[in-house]
C-alpha cells in the first residue's frame, strides 16, 4: 500500500513536472509569438513614419523650388546672385537650367550646357517635378541627391543639389536605440541611400545580391522581390552578417520604384522574450509561484518594451516632448472630449534662432531648444500638451478659464527664456514669439488641425517691435486669406474681361484755375458694379508678379485715351502713371513701353512715369541709366512719395528726374509743424534751383494750400481741388476749363 502511494506520488510528480514543462512550453511559445507580432508592427510603423517624413520633406522641397523658379522669371541678369543667396549652406546648392538658351546657371555665373548625365536625365524626364537617383557630383566629387521643378513648357528648370550625407543625417536612417538601420532601395534591389550605421554594408550595390550570398532560401527571396514589384508593404526574415534579421519594407509615395527597408537583428527584437523564457525555466520548480512570477515579469517587461517603442515613435529625440504626430493624436482626443472646457493652441517660434545657430553653433542651439522644452514642461499643466514641431517651432494645447491666463503664460515663457539666455551669457535680444488660437473665437474651426493652422496664421501676424510677444487669432485673418485667394483666382479673367480701369486725379496750378496734368489711378470694377480699391489688390499683385501685366494694361489704356482725344482734336494734359519696381528688373521693359507709346503716336512728354522713391535704394547707377533711356524715348520721369524713404537728397544729386512729388506725410504727420514746413520749403527751393518741378499730393485743407502757394509749389494734387474722377467726369473738367 505504501509502495503504491509512493508510485502514485512519483507518477503524480512526474505528471506534474510534465504538466509544468508542457504548460511552460505553451507559454514560452505564446510569449515569443505575441512579442514578435507586437515588435514587428511597431518597427513597421517606425518605417512608415520614416517614409512619411521623407514624403513631407520632398513635398516641401518641391514647393520651395516652385517658388524659386517663379522668382527667377523676374530676375534676368541677377540669377547667379540669387542662386548664391539661396546656396548659403554647404550641403545644398542650386542650379538653374535654361534649355532654350542651352545654358545653366550656378552661384558663380552661367555656362553652356554639356552632355552631363544630370542635364540629359532631367530633360528626358516627362514629369514636371521629381528627384533623381543619388549620383557623384562631377564638380565636388561628393555623392549628391537632386530634386528639380520645371516650368510648364519644360524649358526652364530649378535644380537643388543636396549632399547625400545631409539627407542621411536629416532622416536618421537608424532607429531602435541605434540597433537597427535603414536603406532606401529601388524595387530591383539597387541600394540608393544607405545608413552610416556600423552594420550597414558599404560594398554591395544591390540588396538582392547581399541576401542571396547570405545563404537565404530562394523562394523567400523571390517572394520578397515579388512584393517589392507590386509595391506591397510588409516583413521578411533573412540571414545577414551570420544572424537572422527582420526586413521591414514600405514603398515611398513620391516614387513608384523606391522603398524604405528597415533591418534589425531578430535577437534584439526577442531579447525581452528571451529574458522571460530564461526566468520561466529557472522558476519551473516553483510551479504556481513560478507561473505567477513569470506573468508579472511578462506584464512589467511588456510595458517597458511598449514604453521604449512609444518613445521612439511618439517623442522628439532631442527635447523628449511629444512629436508633431503624437501631439495631433492626443490633441484631437482633448478637442473631442472638451465638453464646455475652453481650449487654445499656441504656436511658438524663437525669433531669429538661425542667427543663434550661426553665431554659437548647432550644439549651443540644441542646448537652447532643450532648455526651452524644460521650461514648457514645467509651465504646461496636465491635461495640457506640448510638442516640438520642427527646428525652433513648438506647440502647446492648453485649457483656460480666462484669456489673461494665456497672456500670463506667454509672458512667463518669454521671461524665463530671456533669463535662460542671460544665464548662458547670450547678449542677443531674442524672444519667443507666439501665435494663439482660442476655439471660442471661431467655432467653425474643425479639429486640432484647424486650431494649429489658425495659431500659425496668428504667429505670422506678429509684428517685430510690438509690445507683447504674442498675437491672438481672429476671424479677420481667415477672411483675409480667403479674400486673397478670391482675388488671385479672379485676376486673370478680370484682365481678359477689361475689368481694370483707371480714374484720373487732376493736378492744378496753386490758384486752382488751371489744370496742368493728372495722375492715372487703377480701379477694379467687377461685372456686379462693385468697385475694388487698389489698396486691396495691389499688394497681392506685387507679391505674385501679376502687377507687371496690370501695369502694362493700364499704361496702354491711358495711351489709348490720350490718342483718342488727339485725333478728335480735344484738349489734353500730361498724365502720370505709376510703375512697379518689378518692371525695372525686366530687360525689355523700356522697349515694350516705348512700342506702346509709339503705337499711338503720342508726342513726347505727354506721358509721365512715376517711380516710387524706395526703388532708388537698389542700384543708383542702374536706375540712372533707365531714367535717361526713358527720357530719350520721350517719357517724363518723376519721383513718387519723395521723402518717404532714406535716399531723397542722394537721388536729387545723382538722378536726372524732372518732377518730384512730395509725400503727403510731410503735410499730415508731424510733431513739429513749423519744422516740417521749413523742410518742405527748402526742398521746393532746392528743386527750383536745379530746374525740377514739384507736386504736392494729398492736399486737403486750405491752410495746407496757402502754405504751398506761399513757397511757390508748382502743382497741387488732392481733394482740396478734386478727388480721383472716372474718365467721363474728368473729360467734363477739361471741357469746362477750355470754355
Amino acid at each position: 500500500m505504501k509502495n503504491k502511494k509512493i508510485s502514485l506520488m512519483i507518477v503524480g510528480g512526474i505528471s506534474a513536472v510534465i504538466f509544468v514543462v508542457f504548460s511552460m512550453f505553451i507559454y514560452v511559445n505564446y510569449v515569443q509569438d505575441s512579442l514578435w507580432d507586437k515588435s514587428i508592427n511597431d518597427i513597421l510603423e517606425t518605417t512608415s513614419q520614416e517614409e512619411k517624413a521623407f514624403n513631407v520633406y520632398m513635398t516641401k522641397e518641391m514647393t520651395n523650388s516652385q517658388n524659386i523658379l517663379t522668382n527667377i522669371a523676374y530676375l534676368q541678369t541677377k540669377i547667379p546672385q540669387y542662386l548664391q543667396h539661396l546656396s548659403n549652406r554647404e550641403e545644398a546648392k542650386y542650379l538653374y537650367i535654361d534649355y532654350t538658351n542651352d545654358c545653366y546657371y550656378d552661384e558663380n555665373g552661367n555656362y553652356p550646357l554639356g552632355d552631363e548625365q544630370l542635364f540629359q536625365q532631367i530633360k528626358a524626364d516627362n514629369n514636371s517635378q521629381g528627384f533623381l537617383e543619388p549620383y557623384l557630383n562631377s564638380k565636388t566629387g561628393i555623392k549628391t541627391f537632386a530634386t528639380y521643378v520645371k516650368t510648364s513648357d519644360s524649358q526652364s528648370v530649378i535644380v537643388k543639389e543636396t549632399q547625400l550625407s545631409f539627407i542621411i543625417e536629416n532622416f536618421s536612417l537608424s532607429f531602435y536605440n541605434d540597433l537597427g538601420f535603414s536603406y532606401i532601395v529601388k524595387d530591383n534591389g539597387e541600394i540608393l541611400i544607405r545608413s552610416k550605421h556600423r552594420n550597414s554594408n558599404r560594398t554591395f550595390k544591390n540588396l538582392f545580391d547581399l541576401i542571396d550570398l547570405s545563404g537565404n532560401d530562394a523562394k523567400t527571396i523571390e517572394s520578397f522581390k515579388a512584393s517589392l514589384s507590386k509595391r506591397d508593404k510588409g516583413v521578411a526574415l533573412f540571414n545577414y552578417q551570420d544572424s537572422s534579421n527582420v526586413f521591414c519594407y514600405v514603398p515611398l509615395q513620391q516614387n513608384n520604384h523606391w522603398f524604405i527597408i528597415s533591418i534589425i537583428p531578430n535577437n534584439v527584437i526577442m531579447k525581452q522574450a528571451n529574458n522571460i523564457i530564461i526566468s520561466s525555466i529557472i522558476l519551473c520548480s516553483g510551479i504556481a509561484g513560478a507561473i505567477s512570477c513569470v506573468v508579472l515579469l511578462y506584464i512589467r517587461d511588456n510595458r517597458k518594451h511598449k514604453r521604449m517603442l512609444e518613445n521612439l515613435a511618439f517623442y522628439d529625440h532631442l527635447t523628449m516632448l511629444y512629436n508633431y504626430q503624437k501631439f495631433k493624436t492626443e490633441g484631437e482626443k482633448l478637442f473631442l472630449e472638451r465638453n464646455h472646457t475652453l481650449l487654445a493652441v499656441l504656436y511658438l517660434d524663437i525669433n531669429d534662432f538661425k542667427i543663434i545657430n550661426e553665431l554659437y553653433g548647432y550644439k549651443y542651439g540644441d542646448k537652447i531648444l532643450t532648455q526651452l522644452a524644460n521650461i514648457l514642461k514645467k509651465l504646461v499643466i496636465a491635461p495640457g500638451l506640448t510638442c516640438r514641431v520642427n527646428a525652433d517651432n513648438f506647440l502647446i494645447m492648453q485649457s483656460y478659464h480666462d484669456r489673461t491666463e494665456l497672456e500670463n503664460l506667454c509672458q512667463e515663457i518669454n521671461q524665463k527664456f530671456c533669463n535662460l539666455l542671460e544665464s548662458l551669457d547670450n547678449k542677443n535680444n531674442t524672444i519667443v514669439k507666439i501665435g494663439i488660437c482660442c476655439y471660442e473665437d471661431d467655432q467653425t474651426i474643425s479639429g486640432i488641425d484647424g486650431l494649429i493652422d489658425c495659431s500659425h496664421l496668428a504667429l505670422n501676424a506678429y509684428i517685430p517691435g510690438q509690445t507683447n510677444n504674442y498675437y491672438f487669432y481672429n476671424s479677420k485673418m481667415h477672411d483675409q486669406m480667403i479674400r486673397k485667394v478670391e482675388i488671385e483666382n479672379n485676376m486673370e479673367s478680370a484682365l481678359l474681361n477689361n475689368e481694370f480701369t483707371f480714374y484720373l486725379q487732376p493736378k492744378y496750378a496753386p490758384n486752382g484755375q488751371v489744370m496742368l496734368g493728372a495722375e492715372a489711378l487703377v480701379r477694379w470694377l467687377e461685372p456686379s458694379g462693385n468697385l475694388i480699391m487698389p489698396g486691396e489688390f495691389i499688394p497681392i499683385f506685387e507679391q505674385n508678379g501679376f502687377i507687371l501685366k496690370m501695369d502694362e494694361y493700364i499704361f496702354e489704356s491711358v495711351c489709348k485715351f490720350l490718342y483718342q482725344r488727339i485725333i478728335e482734336n480735344l484738349p489734353n494734359v500730361p498724365i502720370s502713371i505709376n510703375i512697379s519696381r518689378l518692371h525695372l528688373y525686366q530687360d525689355d521693359f523700356i522697349e515694350r513701353y516705348s512700342k506702346i507709346k509709339n503705337k499711338y503716336s503720342l508726342p513726347d512728354k505727354l506721358v509721365e512715369l512715376e517711380i516710387t522713391e524706395n526703388i532708388l535704394l537698389d542700384n543708383i547707377e542702374r536706375i540712372r541709366n533707365i531714367i535717361i533711356e526713358l527720357q530719350n524715348n520721350g517719357f517724363t520721369c518723376s519721383i513718387d512719395d519723395f521723402g518717404s524713404g532714406y535716399s531723397s537728397l542722394n537721388s536729387l544729386k545723382d538722378l536726372p528726374f524732372e518732377v518730384i512729388k512730395l509725400d503727403r506725410l510731410f503735410l499730415i504727420n508731424s510733431y513739429d509743424i513749423q519744422r516740417s514746413q521749413e523742410i518742405i520749403k527748402a526742398i521746393v527751393e532746392m528743386a527750383k534751383t536745379i530746374n525740377i518741378k514739384t507736386v504736392a499730393e494729398g492736399v486737403e485743407t486750405p491752410s495746407q494750400l496757402e502754405f504751398l502757394k506761399m513757397i511757390d509749389c508748382d502743382m497741387i494734387q488732392g481733394y482740396i481741388f478734386s478727388k480721383p474722377r472716372p474718365i467721363k467726369e474728368f473729360e467734363q473738367l477739361l471741357i469746362n476749363q477750355e470754355k
